[in-house]
């Protein structure tokens, strides 16, 4: 019987542990991007909320360098826009229309066209109204925001992100 030269056994150790290692590099490397985390506030003039409260509802976006956010309206055939809604089967609903911030107007190669976008930071505002029961001790409101982003060389597919936003009393307005 031959001999295994003892290298050549810490040779394939290293191979063999390596390639364990490596087993779940693809999954890793493949995983999309998050290039937006989403932050969400809500206040109110007073608690508890009863039917017909005001709630205003902001919502900010901090983008990472290098990738954009579309603003709510887009040329046809550009990319998809950012809606944001309140999610439906909670006791809150529209009580006007939602706000962005100001976006800029930027050629994008991805589309071969001009678009509104928002970079580093984007807020929407969403006023709401009380139209049912919510929990007296910690309401909370529920928004919806489907969205692309792109950097200048890929897009990622829509997402939709679910936030909760607690209710606090504004404090400044007292």
């Amino acid at each position: 019987m031959k001999k295994i030269h003892p290298s050549i056994l810490v040779l394939a150790s290293v191979v063999a542990l390596t390639l364990f290692t490596l087993a779940g590099v693809p999954r890793a490397l493949g995983e999309t991007p998050q290039p937006i985390h989403w932050t969400a506030t809500a206040t109110t003039m007073s608690l508890p909320l009863s039917k017909g409260s005001k709630v205003l509802a902001k919502i900010a976006a901090s983008i990472a360098p290098g990738w954009h956010l579309y603003a709510f309206d887009q040329q046809p055939g550009g990319p998809l826009p950012t809606n944001v809604s309140l999610a439906a089967g909670q006791a809150f609903t529209s009580a006007g229309p939602i706000g962005e911030s100001t976006p800029k107007t930027e050629f994008d190669s991805n589309f071969n066209l001009s678009t509104r976008i928002f970079e580093d930071t984007a807020v929407f505002t969403v006023p709401a109204r009380v139209s049912g029961a919510v929990s007296a001790s910690s309401p909370k409101l529920m928004i919806d925001v489907a969205f692309q982003t792109c950097n200048d060389r890929m897009c990622l597919p829509l997402t939709v992100v679910h936030l909760v936003a607690p209710v606090r009393v504004n404090e400044a307005r007292r």
